[in-house]
């Protein structure tokens, strides 16, 4: 089924031409597709990010086919996919986990393909910008109605690259949550909903004791940033419904040395 719009996220930036280019190849064999920029902001080879963003913002997307690439691997062993979900919709992008949380909240890869040089890439790949020469025309021609199965051979749906995300722990009166992102602004946000944290520690409206290594602060769990003055700590749960731990008008990753992968602690205070 042809779709209006393409949903494009990457690492590229725009001090480059990349973006651009891409732009361009789509256009040049889609011209009436709407091309959405979600983000081209992923740090650097950054695949856990980008597909978290990718999965996050999806339900806020039109009907699209996605194009993904955030591809530190592109010219190896890896495999250009396309992946059809269970909901009908299109991913493209490399074969590292990129695409597997926004399939997996599409209601999983129903059917995927290795892509190839063929009639539906540019006619000569280069090993290093598939983002153009593969990825990109193939994303147009799968706006304009082209079969999946007409792009490239099939591929075991159970043998794609997945991100696991690590669930919360509950141990000693305390839950553990792994910092999943950073925002610009230094929210951090965690892989812990409202309600896991509320079943092990406390409601909104309560306090918290927080904790990232040896160090621990009490913290307000609340609904919004201006619920507390400027600089103060706070919990919240974010836009996406996760768990975030954050500074009003603060930078807290950069106040507390937190990095994506670190573990921070949560108790009811007493």
């Amino acid at each position: 089924m042809a779709s209006k719009f393409i949903t494009f996220l990457s690492d590229f930036g725009y001090t480059d031409d990349f973006v651009g280019t891409c732009h361009g190849v789509i256009k040049s064999i889609a011209p009436e597709v709407e091309i959405i920029d979600l983000c081209h902001g992923i740090r650097r080879h950054d695949i856990r990010t980008g597909a978290l963003i990718l999965a996050n913002a999806l339900h806020y997307m039109p009907e699209s086919v996605v194009l993904g690439v955030v591809d530190p691997g592109v010219g190896t062993g890896r495999r250009p996919l396309a992946i059809r979900t269970a909901q009908g919709r299109f991913l493209v992008g490399p074969d590292n986990g990129l695409l597997s949380l926004a399939a997996a909240a599409l209601g999983g890869a129903e059917a995927a393909v290795e892509l190839a040089c063929s009639a539906y890439s540019l006619p000569q790949v280069c090993k290093t910008f598939e983002g153009r020469d593969l990825f990109s025309p193939v994303a147009a021609h799968l706006a304009q109605g082209v079969r999946l199965e007409r792009l490239g051979a099939p591929v075991p749906v159970d043998d794609l690259v997945r991100i696991e995300l690590p669930p919360p722990v509950t141990r000693d009166g305390e839950i553990a949550a792994t910092v999943i992102y950073i925002d610009r602004f230094g929210n951090v946000q965690l892989n812990l909903s409202r309600e896991q944290l509320a079943a092990a520690a406390a409601a909104p409206g309560s306090d918290l004791v927080v904790s990232h290594g040896e160090e621990s602060w009490r913290v307000p769990f609340v609904s919004a940033f201006g619920e507390v003055d400027p600089e103060e700590l706070l919990v919240m749960e974010d836009s996406y419904h996760n768990i975030s731990f954050a500074v009003n008008r603060g930078d807290a990753a950069r106040m507390f040395q937190i990095q994506v992968g670190d573990e921070i602690r949560f108790r009811a205070s007493s």
